[in-house]
């Protein structure tokens, strides 16, 4: 069965060139020469969003910009927001509807969006300031995010965007951070927020990272999420679990550890077998989602991807915009 894919792109990374519109056209304008129909850009990276608010006057700016390409457009939601952190939830909620806003003007239909934790990223390295919850107190926070999706659900309708709730990555210091690691909580989750804008983006390296550090099978982890997921972020890696300040990709290549976003058929990830597990389901964006250091192997993606499909089908015109 083929694979419905709506566009093809490469995901950037929150760094000096998506915060300068003016260095963001160049790179843009290469992944539209390349053939990509798609490009993910992160919502943090442009500094739109300060301390809650909208900066409109730049979001103007990076708008009209992405105005002269007809590259689509999907968004990754702030990593750092997090329905779960402990105090008063308003920030949290206005970082996460300002970034759907954002969305919306930037024309992006699908946002990624990080789930809850229990302990946040910023906590890993502090144990002692790790939160003990108890079984019920978990199912509270839970109930808080499923609350709190339904509304961004609201505003996502409204400015046409569906949030797509990803699969996180494990880490060995702290296997338990968040119940998104493990995909089949995940779309359990998605199921009891019930809202149509709100579905599941799947993350290639992160379902392979599971599977290896918690002994799950992935087709059953898989299968519960495959009716849901509508964006994919592919990349590969080794499933050899790391530990939480193991980022330095130049660090984690050596050793094959830890979520190394390599392009995929590079490491282990059973892409082929996932595509046909998605392909009687999907409909939506395949982003690959690789660091800079292989930003050199962006021109060979899309011939490669299209070997690795399911009765690989033709890909929509790359230079069209999507209807």
């Amino acid at each position: 069965m083929k694979m419905h894919i709506e566009a093809m792109g490469v995901s950037l990374l929150s760094n000096d060139t998506v915060n300068a519109p003016d260095r963001l056209e160049a790179k843009l304008a290469k992944i539209q020469e390349l053939g990509f129909g798609a490009v993910e850009v992160p919502i943090h990276g442009m500094n739109i969003i300060v301390n809650g608010r909208l900066n409109t006057d730049r979001l103007d700016r990076y708008v009209r910009l992405f105005r002269q390409f007809s590259l689509q457009v999907t968004t990754h939601a702030p990593f750092e927001i997090n329905l779960f952190r402990r105090g008063e939830l308003l920030k949290e909620r206005q970082v996460l509807h300002a970034a759907i806003e954002i969305s919306g003007a930037l024309g992006a239909s699908a946002m990624a969006y990080h789930p809850a934790r229990f302990v946040g990223e910023e906590e890993l390295v502090y144990r002692h300031e790790w939160p003990a919850y108890t079984a019920g107190e978990q199912e509270l926070l839970l109930e808080r995010e499923r609350e709190e999706l339904r509304i961004a659900g609201d505003l996502a309708r409204s400015n046409g965007v569906r949030i797509g709730m990803e699969n996180m990555r494990p880490y060995l210091d702290c296997p338990h951070y968040c119940y998104a690691v493990r995909p089949a909580l995940l779309a359990e989750q998605m199921k009891l927020i019930d809202h149509a804008s709100v579905g599941l983006t799947l993350d290639t390296g992160h379902l392979l990272l599971a599977e290896r550090m918690y002994g799950l099978d992935w087709q059953k982890e898989l299968e519960a999420m495959a009716p849901y997921v509508f964006h994919l972020h592919v990349h590969d890696n080794f499933g050899e679990p790391n530990f939480s300040l193991e980022k330095n990709q130049y660090d984690l290549i050596p050793h094959g550890r830890g979520d190394m976003h390599m392009p995929i058929g590079s490491g282990e990830v059973p892409f082929r077998e996932i595509a046909s597990h998605l392909a009687p389901y999907f409909k939506g964006f395949l982003m690959h989602e690789v660091r800079e250091v292989y930003e050199q192997e962006w021109p060979q993606l899309i011939g490669r991807m299209e070997r690795m499909l399911p009765q690989a089908e033709q890909m929509p015109d790359r230079n069209s915009a999507i209807g």
